[in-house]
Order: structure tokens, then C-alpha cells, then sequence
């Protein structure tokens, strides 16, 4: 369960008359985690491995300064476009040209009046499919005209997008409710399960104790039963946490009409949408160029303009298992996804600030019930030598959160400049040695908070420069010249050991002293190299009652053989399950109706998330460059 209160761990007195070291006191005064303790440098350079995929990475400053990487960009530039909102249908919005209309606040708040108006496009336009001319189809939406191209005019992609829209929007994750264990009791043979299989508790890399196995089995899979267990040994009706769930499984049976699932509002953020599926594409797949046309069988033009392209592309990445983490097993095997992510989301709308003017996590995160540095921006180290090896040396493309807050926006990172600053005077210079000055401690403003190992220090202004979303056009030709670019500038210091090893940092408001700045970025994550075994192409089909294969498409100016179709179909109905089969634990929240206790149970999703045939979209895009 969340523990919300506020708890901050004080240094430990070996007498009461004992002086505080100004490093402790700082920690009464703030959090017992970063910025006002250090990153141990091991921790640094696992999480820079795990992101840059690399195990000979490069750490080390001077080197960075000598080989020309304090500036840096991608190979490709990723390709802009819109992150689909969600309240218009994702991609299948037949998006208009006028901004005010696009974007107009009313229609994206009320996401049931656009629901409305596909129920009469269907009427108006599906039904009539065979009626519209070349340019009424043009203005289709993206998965509107992916429907036709395979010749199903039930439009089933489409219909499954505004379907997850609505539900959605109607009861958020609970819309895909698959199952919900009220009464619960199965933590116990759960908790049996983990100490027979030789779990480790992750924390302290050692296997579970019974007592520990339990405490995790109930917040896994705990229910009503665990619940009243728990009050009868707080209560001191019972001794033993196992026996009491035991005995109350008859109680939580007859207690569990009582309880109903607590409902959730039907409003939709308006950033809410696929920026997921659009960063990481853009950064990856080819930029569409220029509109693809195919002839129909009835003579009839069906064109795809860029923005339909990307939109399918997006579409297909956001709906993929690759957005799941990346987890490799003991054997070396990924087992997970294909995104490894580094910072965690603020969640807090009123974090608090230090003397320096920075943002700083002051207490638990009300979701995850834990003192994480999540508002004070993913760590400056982390941050610089990710970007440096990423994007400076791999060229590749990352995706970063720009901006602290609750609200997830996405963007492509494709370049970034920096300028090197003296962190005692705030003086810049190019020259390396003006700038890398020997950490002193009665000097530096951070002096509390530096890993005990650091001999210099050098500071940085750091630019970083991403693509910004924008309102999807019917335009016949895309280039890099109608991409908007979006630069944020921010300032931090590196900790270098004796050698020009980075092994920590601070982020600053400013170059030296208070300031209001911050810019660094709430998190930033990366799409494993390894991401093309996430879009294999299907090669067969069932037909005829067999599997055959997959008909070629041959001639690219008409449309698929009709067992794309077929084929598609299964790629519209994939369902992605957080099951327990799945390794998923998920927990939903159930509210008696009498008394309005609110209560945590074991439950399971299954979600349709519709993609776009990957054959479709990588013919699209080999025609489109």
C-alpha cells in the first residue's frame, strides 16, 4: 500500500552533543536523496551502459572535449508531425487545415462531441464510400484510407481506434477490465510460489524470507481477504499475518457485493495521444516525402499525402510491444520490450525549491508512495554522458520528456550544442583549462552534496534541440525544412575524478548562485538497437482452411492482393495482455458502497490495440522516399 506521509531519514547522533557536518546538516534541511546525496559512480555508469547499449562507452571529459562531442546530432533528422490526440480519434481524425478548428479547446475537451461526429461520418461518408471522388477520399483520415487500400469497407482499423477512444474516455484502464479478484486469499499460495522458486528481493539482492514473500505476494495480489487480515492483526485479534488471511476469506465472500469499483472521471487530457509511437518512429523509420497514390478497382485515385504515412507509422510503433521495457533474464535474453528509459515523472504540481532556486522532491510520490528524485530531472551525469554516446558518437536519435511535470510530452532529440562556463566565476571560454578548475570546497555551492571522489569540476550550458509537434497538412511533398525545431537551454556542473572521469553533477539555475531555470528534462529514453525483430513483416496467412503464404504484392500503383486483408486482421485484433500469465500485477481500487472505504485488489487488463499491418506500412514508406 502508499505510505503518503512525508518522511525525510535524519543523520544518526553518536551523541547528542556532537556537531552536525555541514553535509548533514544540509540533509535536515532537504531529502536524504539527490541532489542532496550523490549518485555513487557505479550506479552512473550501469544506468549510461544499460542506455547507450555499450559497455565500452566513453566517460571521460577531456577525451569528449578532444574529439569534437560537446556538440552533436543524429544522422537522419527525425521527421516531425502531431502527436494524434486521443479526444480526436488518434489517426483516425480526418484532420482539417485550419489550426483554430484542429486545435480549437472546445472540441478537445469534449472528446464525446467528436465521437458524435464519426458516428455521422459513418453515415455520411462510409456508407456512401463508393460515391466520393478521388479528391473527397483524399481528405480521409489516415486509417480511413488504409481501410479502403485493402478493400475493407467496414473499416475495421478505424472503428477499433474510436472504440479504444471511448473507452478511454468513458472509464480510462478500467474500459479493458479483463478480470478483478474481490475476494482475494491468493497472495498466500503466491508468497509459497516465490520462496519454492528462490525469489530475491531486488533491494537487497537477497532471496525473500516468508514474512518478506508475503508482504510481497499481498501487494501483488492481495484483496479484500488480505485486507481484513491485516486489521484483525493490527487489532490484535490475530498473531499470525498468514493465519488471519486464512480465516477471513469467508468474511471478504460475504463482504464482496459490498464493494463496487471506484469510479473514474470521463475527462481526457489533452495531451493525451501517441507521441510514444511518433518519437520514437520519427527518430528511426524514413521520413515519407512525397504522396503515394494507388489506382482503386473502380479507377478511382486513393492518395496518401506524408502526414498520412507518418500517422500510420506512429500508429503501428505505439501499438507495439517494443514500447514495453527492455528486461534481459539471467540467460542474457530480452524478455521485456524494447525502450530503455532513464528519470522518472514528477508527478508533484508543487514540488518544493532549494536556496539555489532549483526544484527538488520534498516528499513521496502520491503514486508510488516513495522519496525519488523525480521533479529535481533526470541525473546531469546520466543526462550528459547518455547524450554524448547516444547521439554524439551512436548518431542516433532519443526521446525526451521536455518538461518537468505531470503532463508526458515526447519529442525527438535529434541535436544538441554546448558551451563549457567556470562553475566558481561563471566565466565561458572554449579553453578547456580555463573552465576545469580543481574542486574547492570552500568555493563550491554544492560543496556538501559532491561525490567524495571528486578533483574537478566544469560547468555547462547545455542546448538541446528536439522537434516539435505540429498540425498535421494535406501537403504533397515533406522535407526537412517544414520541420519546427524547439531549443531549451539548461546549466549544469560535471564532477570529474583525477583522472577527467565524470562521476557525478549538479544541475544549476544559473550559471553560479540563485536563478530560476529548469530545463533539464523530466526523463529521457532510448529505442534499443536491436528494434527491428519488433516488425517482422507477416509471411503467411490462413485461407482456405490452411496456412498459406502471403501473396506478393507486385504491382505498387493498385492495391494489395486480397489476402493482405486477411492478413491484416490479426495485426487490428492484437491484444496486449496485463495478466498474471504476463508477469503483470496490477491492482484496482474497490469502494464500499456503504461506508466508502476505498480498498485495493488484484486485477487484469486485456487491451485491443489495433496496428496497421506492418507490410502496408513499410510498402508506404518504400514509395514515399
Amino acid at each position: 500500500m502508499m505510505n503518503k506521509s512525508t518522511v525525510f531519514a535524519l543523520p544518526v547522533l553518536a551523541s547528542a552533543f556532537v556537531a552536525l557536518s555541514p553535509q548533514a546538516q544540509a540533509q535536515t534541511r532537504h531529502t536524504n536523496i539527490y541532489p542532496f546525496v550523490p549518485y555513487e559512480t557505479s550506479r552512473i555508469y550501469s544506468e549510461v551502459e544499460k542506455m547507450s547499449e555499450d559497455r565500452n562507452f566513453l566517460k571521460n571529459f577531456d577525451q569528449m572535449k578532444q574529439r569534437g562531442l560537446l556538440n552533436g546530432q543524429t544522422e537522419e533528422k527525425p521527421w516531425g508531425s502531431t502527436f494524434w490526440p486521443l479526444n480526436r480519434g488518434l489517426i483516425a481524425d480526418a484532420y482539417e487545415d485550419s489550426m483554430l478548428s484542429y486545435y480549437n479547446p472546445f472540441q478537445t475537451f469534449s472528446w464525446e462531441n467528436n465521437r458524435n461526429d464519426y458516428r455521422n461520418r459513418k453515415e455520411n461518408f462510409h456508407n456512401k464510400i463508393d460515391e466520393l471522388d478521388s479528391d473527397e477520399l483524399a481528405k480521409l483520415a489516415p486509417s480511413e484510407k488504409y481501410d479502403l487500400l485493402l478493400g475493407d469497407k467496414s473499416f475495421d482499423l478505424t472503428n477499433r481506434l474510436w472504440k479504444y477512444m471511448q473507452a478511454w474516455g468513458s472509464m480510462k484502464e478500467y474500459g479493458f477490465l479483463y478480470s478483478i479478484d474481490k475476494v482475494g486469499g491468493g497472495s498466500l499460495s503466491h508468497a509459497q510460489m516465490m520462496l519454492d522458486n528462490g525469489w530475491v528481493d531486488f533491494s537487497t539482492n537477497t532471496p525473500y524470507s516468508p514474512a518478506q514473500a508475503l508482504d510481497a505476494a499481498i501487494e501483488a495480489r492481495g484483496g479484500l481477504a488480505e485486507h481484513f487480515g491485516k486489521k484483525l492483526v493490527e487489532s490484535g485479534r490475530a498473531s499470525n499475518l498468514n493465519s488471519a488471511i486464512r480465516s477471513s476469506i469467508p468474511t471478504a465472500r460475504a463482504q464482496a457485493d459490498n464493494y463496487v469499483i471506484k469510479r473514474k472521471n470521463s475527462r481526457m487530457a489533452t495531451w493525451e495521444g501517441i507521441c510514444d509511437g511518433w518519437s520514437t518512429a520519427a527518430g528511426i523509420m524514413p521520413r515519407p516525402r512525397k504522396a503515394v497514390s494507388f489506382r482503386l478497382p473502380d479507377g478511382r485515385e486513393l492518395k496518401f499525402y506524408p502526414e498520412d504515412i507518418k500517422g500510420l507509422t506512429s500508429m503501428l510503433w505505439a501499438n507495439s510491444t517494443i514500447q514495453d521495457g527492455k528486461f534481459i533474464n539471467d540467460q542474457g535474453q530480452n524478455v521485456g520490450g524494447g525502450i530503455i528509459m532513464q528519470g522518472l515523472r514528477c508527478n508533484d504540481g508543487d514540488a518544493a525549491k532549494d536556496e539555489f532556486g532549483r526544484i527538488y522532491d520534498h516528499r513521496p510520490d502520491a503514486f508510488s508512495g516513495k522519496l525519488e528524485p523525480r521533479c529535481v530531472g533526470v541525473h546531469p551525469a546520466i543526462w550528459h554522458l547518455g547524450m554524448v554516446n547516444i547521439l554524439g558518437l551512436q548518431k542516433r536519435s532519443f526521446i525526451v520528456e521536455r518538461k518537468v511535470g505531470a503532463a508526458v510530452d515526447n519529442h525527438p532529440m535529434w541535436r544538441y550544442e554546448m558551451e563549457m562556463f567556470n562553475p566558481y566565476t561563471g566565466e565561458y571560454s572554449n579553453n578547456l583549462n580555463a573552465v576545469k578548475v580543481r574542486f574547492d570546497r570552500s568555493r563550491d555551492q554544492f560543496a556538501n552534496y559532491r561525490n567524495p571522489n571528486t578533483r574537478y569540476l566544469v560547468g555547462l550550458k547545455t542546448s538541446m534541440i528536439y522537434l516539435d509537434w505540429a498540425k498535421p497538412v494535406r501537403e504533397e511533398r515533406n522535407s526537412e525544412e517544414d520541420d519546427l525545431d524547439v531549443t531549451k537551454t539548461m546549466f549544469y556542473d560535471l564532477e570529474l575524478d583525477a583522472s577527467g572521469n565524470i562521476i557525478g553533477g549538479q544541475w544549476r539555475s544559473k550559471e553560479v548562485g540563485k536563478g530560476s531555470n529548469h530545463n533539464q528534462p523530466d526523463f529521457f529514453w532510448v529505442v534499443t538497437k536491436d528494434w527491428q525483430g519488433f516488425f517482422q513483416e507477416t509471411e503467411q496467412v490462413w485461407k482456405d482452411g490452411r496456412m498459406q503464404n502471403l501473396s506478393a504484392w507486385r504491382d505498387l500503383s493498385t492495391t494489395p492482393p486480397a489476402d493482405w486483408k486477411l492478413a491484416a486482421s490479426g495485426a487490428h485484433s492484437f491484444i496486449y495482455q496485463q495478466t498474471h500469465d504476463y508477469g503483470w500485477n496490477e491492482k484496482c481500487k474497490i469502494k464500499n458502497k456503504d461506508t466508502n472505504e476505498i480498498v485495493e485488489v488484484a486485477c487484469e487488463y486485456k487491451i485491443n490495440k489495433p496496428q496497421p499491418l506492418v507490410n502496408v506500412v513499410n510498402k508506404l514508406l518504400e514509395l514515399s522516399r
